[in-house]
């Protein structure tokens, strides 16, 4: 289950990752993304958390839909939770970042690039 934090907050009052996982569990996923800030699942009892990229914004529509492509397309390739949540922060920067219907993502090789960072690193890194 994909849940925006923003919108979880204005259904049902509550704006913690924590706790937007606590009340739509139990259930196997729960990604819950908060914009800027990054991007929290909840999957075979384990929390994960990547941050945002810092990313400028030309267009938000499309984001949250670009997030969860990126993240399934990394489930269908069998990558680890973190690499699912990275790629699915690219994909939300690629379509932050134009107007246009469908963005363009980034060709593999730097998308793997980015996804092999290390924690500091993928925190400052800014994709082109």
């Amino acid at each position: 289950m994909f849940v925006g934090r923003d919108e979880a907050e204005a259904l049902w009052g509550t704006a913690r990752p924590d706790d937007i996982a606590a009340l739509l569990g139990p259930a196997p996923l729960v990604v819950v993304k908060d914009a800027e800030h990054g991007a929290t699942s909840y999957a075979e009892g384990k929390r994960t958390f990547v941050p945002s990229l810092p990313t400028k914004v030309v267009e938000p529509v499309g984001a949250g839909d670009a997030f969860a492509a990126g993240y399934l397309a990394d489930v269908l390739e069998d990558r680890d939770e973190r690499s699912r949540l990275r790629l699915g922060r690219l994909a939300a920067a690629a379509a932050l970042r134009t107007r246009d219907d469908v963005p363009a993502m980034p060709p593999r090789t730097e998308t793997d690039r980015f996804l092999a960072l290390d924690d500091d690193a993928w925190a400052a890194a800014a994709p082109r």
